[in-house]
């Protein structure tokens, strides 16, 4: 498979298990969380470290060379990648407002760096 392709269903994963769960503990009448805000918050990040966990696994198995490059490099993809799906998703399809949104600019940066680590590590 392309490791471009790769990238890009990986960074699927990782936005989609957090996605998914949320079907579960989210009022859609009322358009908040059946649950307090901050368990919310907690699952969704527990969940997101599931997927990327799983994501991680799955792509830097196999990288030999470029260790460090391909780390940050991915986690910036998979960077770009989270906040489009949740601006097409949550801002554009559920109308999540922007002030809301624009905290996940810094949310989803531990990706790039957890992504560099993992690269800088396998080094």
């Amino acid at each position: 498979m392309n490791k471009y392709l790769k990238k890009i269903l990986l960074g699927f994963i990782i936005w989609v298990i957090p996605f998914v769960t949320s079907f579960f503990v989210w009022d859609v009448a009322a358009n908040e969380p059946t649950i307090s805000i901050a368990w919310f918050n907690s699952l969704m990040v527990f969940t997101w470290s599931i997927g990327f966990a799983i994501a991680a696994f799955l792509y830097f198995k196999d990288i030999k060379v470029n260790k460090f490059s391909e780390g940050w490099k991915t986690g910036l993809i998979w960077y770009i990648e989270l906040l489009l799906l949740d601006l097409l998703f949550l801002v554009g399809l559920f109308g999540m407002s922007l002030g809301d949104y624009y905290p996940m600019l810094l949310t989803y940066l531990n990706v790039i760096v957890i992504s560099s680590a993992i690269g800088y590590i396998k080094k």
